[in-house]
């Protein structure tokens, strides 16, 4: 084993080594730094647009049930407008079939009350 002491140039290479060493460390602790930054700022973006998709989501679900209640609404008073004509057509056929029997009804029950007449 060598006690000897180093060389001035081995000291220089030492030091200069040292000296590139703190240099990288420095430079890696800024890139972590800047890493973190740029995942910090990404993350800051992602939970900007997950709120502005939420809230555009939103918006779209109201759009729709105004819409899907508008078509129901529509749709609902045409049913009625519908059926209304359907009871009109109903009364009107059942009075035109029941006025004959109403009008046979009529002349029998005066047939009977003149047969029973003193």
């Amino acid at each position: 084993m060598d006690t000897s002491s180093p060389s001035p140039s081995r000291i220089s290479e030492l030091v200069a080594l040292v000296a590139a060493e703190a240099r990288l460390d420095l430079a890696v602790v800024a890139a972590r730094e800047a890493a973190e930054a740029i995942r910090a700022a990404a993350r800051q973006r992602a939970e900007v647009a997950a709120a502005t998709l939420d809230d555009e989501l939103a918006r779209e679900r109201t759009r729709i049930a105004a819409e899907i209640a508008g078509e129901s609404a529509t749709q609902l008073r045409a049913i009625e407008e519908s059926a209304r004509v359907a009871i009109a057509r109903f009364d009107a056929v059942r009075g035109d079939l029941l006025a004959p029997l109403a009008r046979a009804l009529a002349v029998r029950l005066v047939a009977i009350a003149i047969d029973e007449a003193p």
